[in-house]
C-alpha cells in the first residue's frame, strides 16, 4: 500500500545509494507504486560494483518493485555535456521528463538542470520527510536514518541538516 500520493517516481543514483547503505532502500517501495531508473543508471550504481548497496539495489531490481527502463531521448550527451551533469543524472532527468514522473535526486547542478526542464524534484532528505509524514518512520528513526547517511559519505551542511530536522519535528507534532 502506498500512501504518499504520488504514484510514479524516477531516481536517480544517490537516493538508492543512500537509502541502500543505511538499510532503508525500502522506503521507496512504501512510499512509491512505481520506481524507474534509467539504464544508464543501473549500470552506474550496480554495473562496476560489488558493495552491499549495489546487492540491495540489484535485488530489488531482481525482485520487480524497481524498473529500469530505457530513455527515449537521444539528447542524453548532450544534456549531460551543456548541463554539467553526469550522464546518469542526464539519463533520469529525461526519463522523468518523458514519464511525466517525480524525479528522486539530490545533486544541486541536477536538480536545476531538471527544474529548467520542468521536471518536479525531490531530495532523499525529502523521501524521508515523506516518510516520517506519513507515520512509516518516527522522529527518532528519522533523525537516526540521517545521521547515518552523513556518516556513510551522505554530503549535507550543517545548516541545511539543522532545517531538516527542525522541519521533522514541526511533522512530528502535528
Amino acid at each position: 500500500m502506498h500512501l504518499s500520493g504520488t504514484s510514479r517516481v524516477v531516481s536517480n543514483a544517490s537516493p538508492l545509494i543512500y537509502l541502500s547503505m543505511v538499510g532503508n532502500l525500502r522506503l521507496l517501495n512504501n512510499l512509491f507504486n512505481e520506481i524507474l531508473i534509467p539504464e544508464e543508471v543501473f549500470r552506474e550504481v550496480c554495473g562496476m560494483r560489488d558493495t552491499p548497496d549495489s546487492i540491495v539495489i540489484s535485488s530489488a531490481v531482481d525482485d520487480g518493485w524497481i524498473h529500469t527502463k530505457d530513455v527515449v531521448s537521444r539528447d542524453i550527451d548532450s544534456l549531460a555535456k551543456s548541463s554539467g551533469i553526469d550522464i546518469g543524472e542526464a539519463a533520469a532527468i529525461l526519463l522523468a521528463k518523458e514519464t511525466e514522473a517525480l524525479l528522486l535526486i539530490d545533486d544541486k547542478m541536477g536538480r536545476t538542470t531538471a527544474e529548467i526542464l520542468g521536471v518536479r524534484c525531490l531530495g532523499t532528505v525529502g523521501v524521508l520527510l515523506r516518510a516520517l509524514s506519513i507515520s512509516i518512520i518516527d522522529l527518532s528513526e528519522y533523525v537516526e536514518i540521517l545521521d547515518r547517511m552523513i556518516d556513510s559519505g551522505f554530503r549535507l551542511d550543517s545548516k541545511v541538516y539543522r532545517l531538516a530536522v527542525r522541519i521533522a519535528k514541526d511533522l512530528d507534532e502535528k
